[in-house]
């Protein structure tokens, strides 16, 4: 009997020619052995096709498991090793640093994407060594030796970079997405690792790539990927990931205040409000875009006594006024949405509707003193939303360690670091603009009993900055003042242009510059600098200048 041949095992093409074990011409956006037979071509996967451009449509008509992550050829070949780290970021990254408002990328295309580019699988292999080590107890001193776990995550981080350079190189559609996923699982390590300025040079780099993917998609699709913020497609996922770290970044005067997206909005009504809105993320979404254009017209009027600007001075308070719509047409949906985003059961979606509402309000006081940046006695109207803000964290605090979400919310084997919103920049919204002494100071000590980091934020130098603040303005202003009743801080003493520096690691050097305004309108530059003391695991002042 002559030896039965041995088929090769299919590793590559589409879907349907991989289920039915066949040589597939990989051809776009159908290959022709399907098309030739009659058959449903189903794409290749988070890389398109199947009769759809890539960036237009769904990937696949249902959302898989989580456990879709162990069968493609890629992991395979993993080490025992990299299985464990694999798990680890399958069963706690993913469901943890999204926060409460998990949506696709982390919890589809980044498993997907991770089955096919070696760039993706080995900077999920060093995020997830990140992740585990950052919820440890380790020795940060820039004088210990890198441990396995250490030597483990720079090993994968390095191979990713390099599997990244043919990327580069080709700058084709699918290797600026290989390449944008990429970025976006280095500036979560990087954060997590307290390099923040590192992971925010990431930022902006990936930033600067999407602005080039969309200018190509315009120019040659005569298409927007920005005005689709809301579709099933994975340019969307990638989209939203970084809006939500931008926003992040700018409410620590960060971040890129000319991304396209921000441009586009301003320029349009697209994408437009629904009148409900079907998920919490939905809601974020467009929140997240309505934060844009308002950092982008705050950045604006602060600049626009510069005279090389060119800027329209008419138009800033009707962009004004259609933000003030748009925010409004937001909050009549969310309101709407109350009944389908929030159950009686408390889950994630019931804190992430109380965090919608925060930032909602915070987006009210931004606009409503946004065209008079030198006024800073404005924010003295918006007390009473300051209040209520602070008192949703509490309730927000309370609400995560009550019994029915602490054992979902906390881990036990890992920090409660998160890479998105939360509490952190609100607490840090009201220190630095109410000038109430007693809410500016239990917001201090609100954010004082907090250790975790979110994306960009940490906890512990977000509480020191704020401790400068009120250090420069108030200063022993109050010291004679009624203990019930303080005396409203004049705006001689008010802080303007607050601006941080980040530090590099927990060697490096924080920096706070801000400035005030004399009563003869004359000007002071004030700059204070923090370093981290290792034997106190804090950040202490520096020597300062003003």
């Amino acid at each position: 009997m002559a030896p039965r041949a041995i088929k090769s095992k299919v590793k590559s093409g589409c879907q349907t020619c991989k289920t039915r074990k066949v040589k597939c011409d990989e051809g776009k956006p159908v290959c022709f052995r399907c098309y030739s037979t009659g058959r449903v071509c189903e794409g290749y996967g988070v890389w398109g096709g199947g009769g759809n451009d890539y960036g237009r449509r769904p990937i696949g008509s249902s959302r898989k498991s989580l456990t879709c992550f162990y069968t493609p050829t890629l992991v395979e070949t993993v080490s025992n090793e990299e299985t464990r780290y694999l798990e680890w970021f399958t069963y706690r990254s993913v469901l943890k640093l999204p926060g409460v408002f998990s949506f696709q990328f982390w919890d589809r295309l980044v498993f997907q994407a991770a089955s096919s580019e070696p760039a993706v699988l080995h900077a999920i292999l060093a995020l997830s060594s990140a992740h585990r080590k950052e919820g440890l107890c380790f020795d940060t001193s820039p004088d210990v030796a890198p441990d396995k776990q250490e030597h483990f995550t720079l090993e994968h981080y390095t191979k990713a970079i390099a599997h990244l350079q043919p990327h580069f190189t080709s700058r084709s559609n699918r290797s600026i997405r290989v390449a944008l996923i990429t970025c976006l699982m280095f500036v979560t390590m990087e954060y997590l690792r307290g390099h923040l300025k590192t992971g925010y040079d990431h930022l902006q780099n990936g930033l600067k790539l999407l602005n080039e993917f969309q200018a190509r998609s315009s120019a040659i699709d005569k298409y927007s990927l920005f005005r689709e913020p809301c579709c099933d497609s994975a340019d969307a996922w990638i989209i939203q990931a970084f809006i939500r770290l931008d926003v992040q970044a700018k409410f620590q005067c960060q971040g890129s205040q000319f991304l396209n997206i921000t441009q586009e909005d301003c320029s349009s009504n697209i994408p437009a409000t629904p009148l409900i809105f079907q998920s919490a993320n939905q809601a974020r979404q467009h929140l997240d875009r309505i934060l844009s254009q308002i950092f982008y017209l705050n950045y604006e009027c602060r600049h626009q006594v510069q005279p090389l600007d060119n800027l329209d001075h008419r138009s800033l308070p009707s962009r004004q006024r259609r933000l003030q719509a748009k925010l409004d047409s937001w909050y009549d949906a969310f309101k709407a949405s109350r009944a389908s985003l929030v159950t009686s059961k408390i889950t994630h979606s019931t804190i992430a509707y109380i965090i919608l509402r925060i930032y909602y309000m915070i987006a009210e006081i931004m606009i409503d003193t946004c065209l008079r940046p030198e006024d800073q006695m404005r924010y003295d109207a918006h007390t009473k939303s300051f209040k209520t803000i602070l008192d949703q964290l509490n309730y927000i605090r309370s609400l995560s360690l009550s019994p029915q979400l602490a054992t979902v919310i906390h881990f036990s084997d890992t920090s409660s670091s998160i890479t998105d919103l939360g509490a952190i920049p609100a607490l840090y919204y009201i220190a630095l603009k109410c000038r109430v002494h007693a809410i500016r100071h239990d917001t201090l000590v609100f954010l004082r009993s907090i250790t975790h980091k979110e994306g960009i934020w940490s906890s512990h130098l977000a509480a020191r900055m704020i401790e400068e603040v009120i250090n420069i303005e108030e200063g022993d202003f109050h010291a004679h003042s009624n203990n019930t009743v303080k005396a409203v801080l004049p705006e001689s003493r008010r802080l303007h242009d607050i601006e941080v520096q980040l530090p590099d690691g927990y060697e490096g050097t924080a920096m706070l510059q801000c400035k005030r305004r004399f009563d003869d309108s004359n000007w002071e530059v004030i700059t204070r600098e923090l370093a981290y003391d290792m034997k106190t695991g804090s950040w202490v002042s520096k020597p300062g200048r003003t």
